[in-house]
C-alpha cells in the first residue's frame, strides 16, 4: 500500500484494489479516479471492481453514468442508484437490458412510459414470469417476440402468445423449453418451415416428434433436429441425408453407430470428414485411412483426436503441413519419440504449439522464448511448466503483451512479479496482481 501510495499509478492501484482490506480502498480510489479522464475509463471498464464501479455511481454526472449503465459487470445496487437519480430514457433502455438488473429495477422499468424501454424488460434473461406476462400482453409485435423467448416466460403465457402471435412469435414459443406438448405437436406440423426448425431445437420435445422431423423436407428442420441436445447419437438413422450441411451436424455427435461412423470417414465433404476425424470411437484402421486423407485439415483433426495411437502420431508429426504438425505438438500426451522428432521444428506454428505444451523439454522452452516473432515466445507464458529461465525471459520481453500475460502465470518468481508491478506499461502493471507475490512472500499485512 505504501508503494502504491507514493507511485501514485492508477492502473497499478486499479489491479490491487480488489486484494486491499476495504478500509484501505478509499486511499486508493483517490489514485484511480482522480482525474476526469480516469472515472470515463473505469466507468467503462467490464474488468473494474464491482464495489468501484458502485462507489463512482455516487454524484456520477451524465457522461459516466452512460458509460456505467452500458457496462456489463456494473452492480444491481450502482443501476438502482443510477436509476432514482432520473436518468434519461436511453439510460434507462441500458439499464432495462443490463444483466446485473434486479427484479425491483425490471419490475419498475416494466411500467415506464417509454415503449423501447419496456421492450428491454421483455428482452432481459433476468425478468419474472409475472414482468414478462404483464408486457406480453399489450399489443407490440416487438414486445411479444421478446417476452416469446424470455428464459422466465410460463406456459399460460406462452399459450397466449401462440394464439395471438404471427408466425415469427410462434417460432420462439415453439423454441421455448416451457412450451406445452400440445403446441409443440401443432409447430411441428406448421407450414412455415420457421416454426417447425424452432420446435426441432426444443429440447423438451418428445421423441416421436423429434424422430419425424428428422425426416423433414427442410433441410434446415432437419439439421435442427440432429442439433437438439436431446437426441443421442446411438438414435440417428444409418441412412445417408442428401445435404451436406445435415451430414455435418451428424458427424459432431458422439456415441455413432459404428456403420455410420464408417460412411461418414468417407464423405464427400470436407467438413464431415473433419468432423468426424475427431470423434474418439474411430477405430485404428479408420483412424489410420484418416491420416492420409488429401486434406490436411482433417489430417490435422485425426493429430488431436484423443484415441489417436503413437504410431499415427509419430506419422502425422512429420506431416508436410506445418498445420498437421502444430496439431501434433499441441498433445500433452505426445510419446518421447515424437517429441524428439519435434525437436528441430523451424515453423512458426508448430513452435507456438510446442511452447504451449508441458511436455516440451526446458531447452526447447528456452529457445522458444528467445524467438523473434512475438506470438511465438507468448506461447510459453501460457505454458504452466514452463522453467524458471523461459519465465525471465519473457519477464524482459519487448511485447508488453507478453509481459501482460506473463504476470498471472502460476510459477511466476517473487521478484519477476514484482519487477512487473513497476513496469513502464499500464496494462501489464494493471495485470500484475499483487496477491500472488504477498502469497509467496508469506506477508499478508
Amino acid at each position: 500500500m505504501e508503494r502504491l501510495l507514493e507511485a501514485g499509478d492508477p492502473y497499478a492501484a486499479l489491479g490491487a484494489y480488489p486484494h486491499v482490506e476495504a478500509g484501505r480502498r478509499p486511499a486508493l480510489e483517490g489514485i484511480i479516479l482522480s482525474s476526469v479522464r480516469l472515472r470515463l475509463i473505469v466507468a467503462a471498464a467490464p474488468y473494474a471492481p464491482a464495489g468501484l464501479l458502485d462507489r463512482l455511481s455516487c454524484g456520477a454526472g451524465a457522461p459516466v453514468a452512460l458509460r456505467l449503465v452500458k457496462n456489463p459487470t456494473t452492480p444491481a445496487s450502482a443501476l438502482d442508484r443510477l436509476l432514482r437519480n432520473a436518468a434519461d430514457e436511453r439510460s434507462r433502455r441500458y439499464i432495462a437490458a443490463h444483466p446485473r438488473a434486479d427484479a425491483a429495477i425490471l419490475s419498475r422499468l416494466a411500467e415506464d412510459g417509454a415503449i423501447e424501454v419496456r421492450r428491454a424488460v421483455a428482452g432481459n434473461a433476468r425478468a419474472s414470469a409475472a414482468v414478462i406476462a404483464r408486457l406480453a400482453a399489450e399489443d407490440d409485435g416487438q414486445m411479444a417476440r421478446n417476452a416469446a423467448a424470455a428464459p422466465q416466460a410460463d406456459a399460460a403465457t406462452l399459450r397466449a402468445l401462440w394464439d395471438a402471435g404471427d408466425a415469427w412469435v410462434r417460432a420462439e414459443v415453439a423454441a421455448h423449453p416451457n412450451c406445452q406438448a400440445g403446441i409443440l405437436s401443432k409447430a411441428a406440423a406448421a407450414a412455415d418451415p420457421l416454426i417447425r426448425r424452432k420446435c426441432a431445437a426444443n429440447p423438451a420435445i418428445d421423441d416421436r416428434t423429434l424422430s419425424r422431423l428428422l425426416s423433414d423436407p427442410d433441410e434446415r428442420v432437419r439439421a435442427a433436429a440432429v442439433r437438439n441436445p436431446a437426441i443421442s447419437g446411438d438414435c440417428l438413422d444409418e441412412a445417408g441425408d442428401p445435404s451436406a450441411k445435415v451430414r455435418r451436424h451428424f458427424a459432431r455427435h458422439s456415441r455413432l453407430a459404428p456403420a455410420l461412423l464408417a460412411r461418414l470417414a468417407s464423405d464427400p465433404d470436407v467438413w464431415v470428414r473433419r468432423w468426424i476425424a475427431r470423434n474418439p470411437d474411430l477405430t485404428c484402421d479408420l483412424l489410420g485411412r484418416m491420416a492420409a486423407d488429401p486434406q490436411m485439415e482433417v489430417r490435422r483433426s485425426v493429430a488431436r483426436n484423443p484415441s489417436c495411437p503413437p504410431r499415427l502420431l509419430q506419422a502425422l508429426g512429420s506431416d508436410p503441413q506445418p498445420w498437421v504438425r502444430a496439431g501434433v505438438a499441441l498433445r500433452e500426451d505426445l510419446p518421447e519419440t515424437v517429441i524428439a522428432l519435434l525437436a528441430d521444428e523451424q515453423d512458426r506454428d508448430v513452435l507456438g504449439a510446442l511452447g504451449r505444451n508441458p511436455r516440451a523439454p526446458a531447452t526447447q522452452l528456452d529457445a522458444i522464448a528467445r524467438h523473434p516473432d512475438k506470438d511465438v515466445r507468448r506461447s510459453v507464458a501460457l505454458n504452466p511448466a514452463a522453467p524458471a529461465s523461459a519465465l525471465a525471459l519473457l519477464a524482459a520481453d519487448p511485447y508488453p503483451l507478453n509481459r501482460a500475460v506473463l504476470a498471472g502465470h502460476p510459477n511466476l518468481a517473487l521478484t519477476l512479479a514484482e519487477r512487473l508491478l513497476h513496469d513502464p506499461e499500464p496494462q501489464v502493471r494493471f495485470a500484475a496482481d499483487p496477491e500472488p507475490a504477498r502469497r509467496r512472500s508469506g506477508h499478508r499485512g
